[in-house]
């Protein structure tokens, strides 16, 4: 009887800690992701700034990539820990979804408009892409 009490305790932890462990993983693997995408905003603003419009289409098809991995890195529970995600994301869930879908748009949109050459065309969405994060940033995250 005791050993099973013991097994039983034992698989407790271990699965607690798994959960604990997947959600760190998970909040780490966002803070890599936001800090590349922070790092290809810096870049696409030094591209523009030396004309080389054709430098942006692989950042931009990046920032669309990550965009849409956004909603499956925010998982119930990734809230504890260190994290700058607020707790109303999960509150509005479908919402930050969508706010992640228009980032993930944007970022399509400029690698478009990077590939035609159009500097101008290009400057515009990149506005618009830096837009879609601040619209996220206003409401989901945590200064």
């Amino acid at each position: 009887m005791l050993s099973r009490i013991v097994i039983a305790a034992t698989a407790a932890l271990v699965l607690t800690g798994g959960v604990a462990l997947a959600q760190q993983d998970v909040i780490k693997a966002r803070q890599e992701g936001f800090s590349d995408y922070k790092k290809a905003m810096g870049e696409i603003k030094d591209a523009l700034g030396k004309d080389q419009i054709a430098a942006v289409v692989p950042v931009g098809q990046r920032i669309e990539a990550f965009a849409a991995r956004i909603p499956n890195l925010f998982p119930p529970g990734s809230d504890k820990g260190k994290t700058g995600a607020k707790e109303v994301i999960w509150a509005n869930f479908p919402d930050f979804t969508a706010k992640a879908k228009d980032a993930e748009t944007a970022g399509k949109a400029l690698a478009a408009a990077a590939a035609t050459g159009d500097k101008a065309a290009t400057g515009k969405a990149f506005a618009a892409l830096a837009d879609t994060c601040k619209a996220c940033h206003q409401r989901y995250r945590a200064d």
